[in-house]
C-alpha cells in the first residue's frame, strides 16, 4: 500500500509539472520582445548566503549595462511577476533551487544553473536540457560534460571579486606593502556550528584549527577573518586573532596579510582566493574551485593535496613565508591578467552573452 501511494504521488507530481509547464510556456511566449532580464532564484531564507551577496555585486554592474536588467526572486509568485514584465532567464543559485524551478514547471531551456559544488553521484534532473551550466573550473566542466551536457553550454564562471575594493590595478601599491604586513597567515570564512554536519566536512574546520594551533606554537601571527568563530567547537588557541568585519572593511585585512590559506575540500570560490590574489598575498589552497585552474607554484599560488596533513600544510606555509622573492612585479602583472575575467563587471557581461547573445553587453 505504501509503495502504491508513493507511485500515485509521483504520477500526480508529474502531471502537475506538465500542467504548470504549459502555463509557464504561455507566460514566456507572451514575454517575447519585452526587456531582457536575468533573474536569480534564491528564496528569502537563504539571503544570508554568500551567493546572495555575490549576486548583489553582479546587480550593481548591470546598472551600467544597456538594455538588460538584473533582479532576484525569492519565491514562485515573485518569479512569475518578473516573467510578466520581462523576457527572462532564471539563474538557479544552487542544486536545491534548480530542483524547485523544475518542479514549478519553468522550462529547462530558460534556466541557467550555477553549479558551485560539483558532487558525483547526486541526481541532477534534466541538467542536459538546461540553457547553460556555470562551473568554477575546467575540471568541473569535464565532470559536468560527462552528464551528457554539451560542452558549449558549460561555462567557467568564477565566484567574482570587486577590483575597486581589492587593490584594483595599483600594482606598485600592492608590491610596496608586502614587507610591511604583520599577519603571517590569514584564514577566511565564517564558522558554522554542528561538527558532524556536511558543512564541517566540506570546510574541514578540524584540520584548519590543527594548522592554526600549530602555526601559533611555531611563533607565527595567525588571524581568522569571518563571523561566529567565538562559537568554535574545536580547541582553538586563544592567541589566534579573530576578526569580524563588514565585507567593505576586509581589504585592509588582506593588505596586512602575507599569506592567505584555504584548506576546504570543496569551495564555491573560494572568494578569499580571488581577493587575496588581488591584494598581493601569497596563496595556499586545496585544489578546489578557482585555484584548481592555476598551476601550483605559479603566480605566487600553491596547491596542497587533499590528503595532506597538518604537518605538511605547516611545512609548506613556513617554506613560503621564508622566501621573500616569490612575489614580484611580473607575478602581479600576470595575476591581474588571470583575475580580469573574475571581476564582477566581466562576469556580468559573460552572463549577458550566455543568455542574450543578440544583445551586446555595452557599458554605459
Amino acid at each position: 500500500m505504501k509503495a502504491l501511494k508513493q507511485a500515485l504521488l509521483y504520477v500526480f507530481k508529474r502531471i502537475l509539472r506538465v500542467i504548470k509547464g504549459q502555463q509557464y510556456k504561455r507566460l514566456f511566449d507572451a514575454s517575447a520582445g519585452k526587456q531582457p532580464c536575468l533573474v536569480a532564484y534564491l528564496p528569502m531564507q537563504n539571503r544570508g548566503w554568500i551567493l546572495y551577496f555575490l549576486w548583489r555585486d553582479l546587480q550593481a554592474q548591470f546598472s551600467c549595462i544597456k538594455s538588460v536588467g538584473c533582479e532576484i526572486a525569492g519565491d514562485e509568485a515573485e518569479l512569475r511577476q518578473f516573467i510578466g514584465r520581462h523576457d527572462i532567464y532564471v539563474v538557479a543559485m544552487g542544486l536545491k533551487f534548480l530542483d524547485e524551478l523544475i518542479e514549478f514547471g519553468v522550462p529547462e531551456k530558460r534556466i541557467v544553473f550555477y553549479h558551485t559544488h560539483v558532487r558525483l553521484g547526486l541526481p541532477l534532473d534534466r541538467i542536459d536540457r538546461l540553457h547553460a551550466v556555470l562551473v568554477l573550473n575546467h575540471f568541473e566542466k569535464e565532470l559536468v560534460s560527462m552528464r551528457k551536457v554539451n560542452k558549449e553550454r558549460i561555462h567557467v564562471f568564477p565566484a567574482g571579486y570587486d577590483p575597486c575594493l581589492f587593490a584594483g590595478n595599483d600594482q606598485d601599491g600592492v608590491s610596496q606593502q608586502c614587507g610591511e604586513r604583520n599577519i603571517d597567515v590569514l584564514f577566511v570564512g565564517r564558522y558554522r556550528e554542528g561538527s558532524d554536519g556536511y558543512y564541517h566536512k566540506r570546510k574541514r574546520y578540524g584540520l584548519q584549527v590543527q594548522i592554526v594551533n600549530r602555526l601559533i606554537m611555531m611563533g607565527l601571527n595567525v588571524a581568522i577573518l569571518g563571523h561566529d568563530w567565538e562559537c568554535c567547537e574545536y580547541s582553538l588557541d586563544q592567541r589566534v586573532r579573530l576578526i569580524d568585519l563588514p565585507h567593505s572593511e576586509t581589504p585592509k585585512v588582506y593588505q596586512n596579510s602575507r599569506l592567505v590559506c584555504s584548506v576546504a575540500a570543496q569551495e564555491g570560490g573560494p572568494v578569499s582566493f580571488l581577493e587575496g590574489m588581488a591584494s598581493g598575498c601569497l596563496m595556499l589552497s586545496s585544489p578546489t574551485g578557482f585555484p584548481a585552474d592555476i598551476q601550483s607554484g605559479e603566480l605566487g599560488s600553491w596547491l596542497m593535496p587533499l590528503r595532506a596533513d597538518c604537518e605538511a600544510w605547516c611545512m609548506q606555509i613556513t617554506m613560503l613565508l621564508s622566501n621573500n622573492e616569490l612575489l614580484n612585479e611580473d607575478v602581479f602583472r600576470k595575476r591581474f591578467e588571470i583575475l580580469r575575467p573574475a571581476q564582477f563587471s566581466a562576469l556580468a557581461r559573460q552572463l549577458v552573452s550566455i543568455c542574450f547573445s543578440g544583445h551586446h553587453a555595452e557599458m554605459i
